[in-house]
């Protein structure tokens, strides 16, 4: 999945695809699925706790902090 940038703030951005398909929350294997389909669960497991994911809360992601943590993803790799 190649979540659009949207650093002007406007229009149809990360959180909004995000949300039409995901909700309000998303587990780590939707999370896993969306963004690193080849990984295990244990590897997604491995990358929560060395803090390389967004915060989860329980045991759910809320689209908002992905959609945060994707685009800053992007604009890393983009420099």
């Amino acid at each position: 999945m190649s979540a659009p940038v949207n650093m002007s703030g406007g229009g149809f951005g990360t959180f909004w695809m995000l949300f039409g398909q995901f909700g309000p929350t998303m587990t780590i294997e939707q999370l896993r699925d969306a963004y690193f389909p080849g990984n295990k669960l244990k590897t997604m497991a491995n990358k929560h706790s060395a803090g390389l994911l967004p915060a989860r809360t329980g045991d759910v992601y809320d689209t908002r902090d992905v959609a945060v943590w994707w685009d800053a993803q992007r604009v890393r790799g983009a420099s």
